[in-house]
């Protein structure tokens, strides 16, 4: 049932703003057109900034909205009977029809509102951008080259652990349309391609990628054997990237042949406990994959303090895939960098700028 917003003036214009900056840049940029037209008419629609605000704290109100109404559309029955079904091709299994979605949109929210008020206070944007690992292979690579010695993975904001399994996919890497490297076994379950941008030289890849630890720190681990929890992760694709869907199923597939150590709880309390349990003689590699915004500024310093601390036994590498932090309301690609600890002190590289999905990498070097 409609009901009036009860969003006092500067916060409704906030989320106003928020929508519409997704709706002029982020969708447009990620190839989404249905994002783009419903994140604006969600900008001018105060019941609709209502419901997306009620999302939890640093959670992005686009991205939780949009896959809210997804993840109901995906579970089938009355949902995907109702108009707005149409235009999702994963759903319809058809091309989307040349109409406005929008008022379709707007009627199912209203019309499911409990049900997309429940998921919105309770999920996190928990994405497991499988495509990403485009990015992690040549920095893990760096990190093998440069240690001599097999990798101990910690991936802080795991979600499911799929990106742990880096070493066990096949990656082509295209520059202007011509493949310049490819890396892993041909029949591997999941491929994935990245697109080289810019004058910046890819870092060699390794021959043969050693990988001796595996571990996954998440506040709330995603545990694939559950199908709503695939479920959640398939919601949180945007529409008009349908290949994703069987990638991440396929990716599901492989964790679950080779398995990971997922670990629930806070990460700046865990992290020294995995730390201790990775074999001594590996090259410790902490990383992250846009996550580290989830965490409060307190618990990314303590972070970072105990991987300082831990390099005066051990030398750490610290990868992150990540957004500027005193941006992070901004449309912004992230960066890819690696920050070498040693004795105590840290010194940082960016290596590159992607796209949030792996799409493309433009090397700096």
């Amino acid at each position: 049932m409609s009901q009036r917003s009860q969003l006092d003036a500067p916060t409704a214009a906030r989320y106003r703003d928020v929508f519409h900056r997704f709706a002029r840049v982020e969708a447009p940029d990620l190839t989404s057109p249905l994002y783009a037209e419903l994140s604006y008419g969600v900008s001018l629609d105060p019941e609709l900034l209502e419901l997306a605000a009620q999302k939890r704290k640093r959670q992005p109100a686009p991205n939780m909205l949009f896959a809210a109404v997804q993840y109901l559309l995906l579970g089938g029955g009355e949902y995907s009977e109702h108009p707005l079904a149409s235009h999702y091709p994963i759903v319809s299994g058809a091309e989307r029809p040349m109409e406005p979605a929008f008022p379709a949109f707007r009627d199912f929210c209203l019309s499911h509102r409990d049900e997309l008020l429940d998921l919105i206070r309770s999920h996190r944007t928990q994405t497991n951008v499988v495509r990403r690992c485009t990015c992690l292979l040549p920095a893990f690579s760096m990190v093998q080259r440069e240690s001599g010695h097999p990798l101990a993975l910690i991936d802080v904001g795991a979600s499911a652990g799929l990106n742990l399994n880096v070493d066990r996919y096949r990656y082509r890497y295209l520059r202007g349309g011509q493949e310049e490297a490819v890396w892993g076994l041909p029949e591997a379950k999941v491929s994935l391609e990245a697109e080289l941008r810019g004058e910046g030289r890819m870092p060699e890849l390794t021959e043969d990628l050693s990988i001796e630890f595996r571990g996954g720190i998440d506040l709330n681990p995603i545990d694939l054997r559950h199908e709503h929890e695939l479920l959640w992760l398939r919601a949180l694709i945007w529409p008009e990237h349908i290949e994703r869907h069987q990638r991440l199923i396929d990716a599901a597939a492989e964790l679950r042949q080779s398995p990971v150590d997922l670990r629930r709880g806070d990460a700046a309390e865990l992290l020294p406990q995995m730390i201790a349990d990775t074999p001594p003689e590996t090259a410790l590699t902490v990383y992250s994959t846009v996550a580290l915004y989830q965490i409060p500024s307190a618990g990314r310093e303590r972070i970072f303090r105990t991987l300082q601390q831990t390099s005066k036994e051990r030398p750490v590498w610290l990868v992150t895939l990540e957004l500027r932090m005193e941006d992070i309301d901004e449309v912004q690609m992230p960066s890819l960098s690696i920050t070498r600890y040693t004795n105590g002190a840290a010194e940082r590289q960016v290596l590159a700028r992607s796209s949030p999905h792996g799409w493309w990498i433009e090397w700096a070097s």
